[in-house]
Parts: C-alpha cells; sequence; structure tokens
C-alpha cells in the first residue's frame, strides 16, 4: 500500500513538472523571443540566447527585464520594425548605456515584470507607468540640469515650461523655492500618491482604465473646474444650494499643451540621483538689460506670476468666488488712484489675508494676495511698482489691443 502511495505522488509530481515546464514555454516573453529568432537570418542568430534578460544598474537600485522581450533595442537595422522587435530611436544607447541606466529611470514601468502588461505598469497600484511617446521626455530633467544643451530632443518638456511662466502659475505655486503659496507645492508633483487624488471626474486613463497621475494633471489643466470642482455640498452653510469652484482658471488650453504642461509637471520629482549621473545647472544667465523701469517692471510681473490672477496688463478678471470687489481679483489699471510708491510697495511685500468676504457665512475666497517680501528683490520690486503705477496711462487704449512684452536691450559687455 505504501509503495502504491508512493508511485502515485511520485507520477502526480512529475505530472506537475510536466505542466509547470509546458507553461514556462508558453509564457509571453517567450514567445516573443521565438518569434523574434524566426524574424532573423540564420547567420544572424549566432550569439544570440533566449531566457530572462536582466540590467542591473546597481548604482540606481534598479533591477530591468525589459530587454527580455525587446531584444532589438540595439540592432539599428530594424529601426522600421514593430514593438517589441524595434531598434531604440536615436543615439539615446549610447549617451545612456544600458548597463548603467537600466530603462525603467527614463522611461518609468514595472522593471522586474516579464508580461508586457505587468511590465508597461498597466496594472493597479502601480504608479508610475510607461511614459510613452513625448512623455517620456518628463525622466530628463532627474540628470540634466542644463535642459537648453539638451533642448532639440525635448520640446515637450520645454513647452511645459514656456506655459508655466507664461500663464503666471507661479503667482500660486511654488518650484523649488520659487513662486507662492497660495496653491499646492508642486516641487515633487510628479511623485503625488494617487490616494491624494480625487478621481471622481477624471476619465479612465489608458493605462487599462486604471488611475494614473498623468491622466488627472492632463485633465486638470484642460478643465480644472470639472476635475476638482471646489467646494464640496457637505462643506457649505446649510440651505446653500450654490457651488463654489476652485479658483483653477480654465487657460483655454489645446490638448497639445495640456500635454506639454503635463510633462513638465511629471518632470518636478523629489528623485535624487547619484551625483555621477547628475549634470549640474549652469550658473544663472545675468538679467536683461530693459529701456526703461516700466519695461523692466512688467518683465519682473511676468516673471513672479502676477499675470496669473491679476491677467494680461493688470486687467484683473479672474473669478475669485465671495470676495469683495466684484467677486474678482481686483484689476490694477487704477492702482495709481489709490497707491503711491511707497504704500503700494507696502502691500506688495505684506499681501492680504484673508480676502474680505462678501458673506461671512459663506466659504471664503480661493484666492488672496500673498506676502511677496524676500521673495521679490529689492530692485525688482521697485520696478515693479513703477510698472504697476503706469498701467492707467499704458493699458487703457484701444479696446482689443494689448501691451507687447518688453524687448530687452542687449547688455554691453567688456571682453
Amino acid at each position: 500500500m505504501k509503495r502504491l502511495l508512493f508511485v502515485i505522488l511520485a507520477a502526480m509530481l512529475a505530472g506537475l513538472f510536466l505542466v509547470a515546464l509546458a507553461e514556462d514555454q508558453n509564457r509571453e516573453w517567450a514567445g516573443y523571443q521565438r518569434k523574434f529568432m524566426k524574424s532573423l537570418a540564420k547567420d544572424e542568430r549566432r550569439g544570440v540566447k533566449g531566457g530572462i534578460k536582466q540590467l542591473q544598474a546597481t548604482d540606481l537600485g534598479r533591477v530591468d527585464r525589459c530587454t527580455t522581450c525587446h531584444m532589438a533595442m540595439d540592432r539599428p537595422q530594424l529601426a522600421l520594425a514593430e514593438e517589441p522587435f524595434k531598434a531604440h530611436p536615436g543615439e539615446y544607447l549610447t549617451w545612456h548605456p544600458p548597463e548603467k541606466f537600466g530603462c525603467t529611470v527614463c522611461h518609468g514601468g514595472q522593471g522586474l515584470a516579464t508580461e508586457a502588461k505587468a511590465a508597461h505598469g498597466d496594472v493597479e497600484h502601480w504608479s508610475r507607468p510607461l511614459l510613452k511617446g513625448s512623455y517620456v521626455q518628463a525622466s530628463c530633467q532627474k540628470c540634466h540640469g542644463d535642459l537648453e544643451a539638451i533642448q532639440a530632443h525635448i520640446p515637450a518638456l520645454m513647452q511645459g515650461i514656456d506655459l508655466y511662466k507664461q500663464h503666471g502659475c507661479a503667482g500660486c505655486h511654488t518650484v523649488k523655492n520659487f513662486g507662492q503659496t497660495v496653491s499646492v507645492d508642486l516641487s515633487d508633483v510628479g511623485d503625488k500618491p494617487l490616494q491624494l487624488l480625487d478621481f471622481t471626474f477624471v476619465e479612465s486613463g489608458e493605462h487599462g482604465g486604471h488611475e494614473e497621475l498623468r491622466q488627472w494633471i492632463d485633465e486638470h489643466f484642460l478643465e480644472g473646474r470639472k476635475v476638482t470642482p471646489g467646494f464640496r455640498k457637505d462643506e457649505l452653510p446649510p440651505g446653500e444650494e450654490e457651488v463654489y469652484p476652485t479658483f483653477m482658471p480654465n487657460f483655454g488650453l489645446s490638448e497639445q499643451e495640456a500635454e506639454a504642461l503635463t510633462i513638465y509637471m511629471l518632470s518636478l520629482t523629489a528623485e535624487n540621483l547619484p551625483a555621477k549621473y547628475v549634470i549640474p545647472a549652469p550658473p544663472p544667465k545675468p538679467e536683461p538689460s530693459y529701456a526703461s523701469a516700466i519695461d523692466a517692471g512688467r518683465a519682473v510681473f511676468q516673471k513672479y506670476g502676477c499675470v496669473g490672477c491679476h491677467g494680461q496688463d493688470g486687467r484683473g478678471g479672474r473669478h475669485n468666488f465671495n470676495a469683495q470687489y466684484g467677486q474678482e481679483v481686483p484689476s490694477l489699471v487704477h492702482a495709481k488712484d489709490y497707491y503711491d510708491r511707497e504704500t503700494l510697495k507696502h502691500f506688495i511685500e505684506t499681501g492680504r489675508q484673508p480676502v474680505p468676504r462678501i458673506n461671512v457665512a459663506r466659504p471664503r475666497p480661493p484666492a488672496f494676495m500673498p506676502a511677496w517680501k524676500g521673495r521679490i528683490p529689492d530692485d525688482e520690486l521697485n520696478v515693479l511698482v513703477e510698472y504697476v503705477l503706469s498701467l492707467n496711462e499704458h493699458v487703457i487704449r484701444e479696446p482689443g489691443s494689448s501691451a507687447s512684452a518688453p524687448e530687452p536691450v542687449a547688455s554691453i559687455s567688456t571682453p
């Protein structure tokens, strides 16, 4: 009886071994490898070995198995093939040796996975899915402190940075200690946990329909007041039916512009790579010279994001719910009628918080004038005051007209 039981158990063990062997041969990655080998000429197969492949970027603490399927990434002759049998584009592998960088530090995804869906991060609870297309540019700022040196390779990222400045986002947000604290600090928004975001009004992402940071940020730029509606009904006073939206304006961005801004946001992380990977930023460029104090002040107005709340040329127009002054951020066009130089400078330095409410029983206005003391150097503050006081003379003009951006005057340098 014992011998019979032994034979039965041994047979079951052998059967399980054969099943495991068959399953191993039919794994997704094994199928890709067989298909790739069949695509090669007989002499090209020499030296090409199958099996799970690993890139160990020890300094980065990463183990990536991406090349298990992407076996052709270093074969330029396959540049026009389909994935995963396609060569890596450009000379990026020359500049970023795979044995030193791996794959996921730039492309995202789950490096240890060996099935495409899991490897690409198309699974729940994986916060860094594969960065596709131009989104991979979000990784470049991890190492490259001098983005202008590689700007030809990162057009979307550079556009996102320009849009951030153009729309005056620094007037409410801080990035790496530059900007204000009216709203959230964006210095490491690319690492933001999904648990801190409300996906109620966000469409399903492309990654298997799972919640993802990229989708939330992108839709927030396109339809901010849909994604973050503001005060919820249970936060309003009893009997209130009016909705108090977020202050985040709708900038009328195109889908391409929203994508560029999203790429910039995803590039803002707290990830610190070893020093030998980092190309330090160059010394800051000297400030340009301007033809007048007013032109210089207009540049300061743009630099520190004043345009984000006060609008182009200080015309106002950003809706600020339950705030006095017409429930909007005040126009600066008539500042000269109420302030002289010293009082205006003092007001900019000290700000106004909280903003007076129309109805004290209702929620406070979402936007307020922050204090700029210690954030704007005195020389820039002085020309900013000159610009604001000039607005009633330089902005009041034909309907539809707008003051042009100041043209820097080339500084004279000695050899």
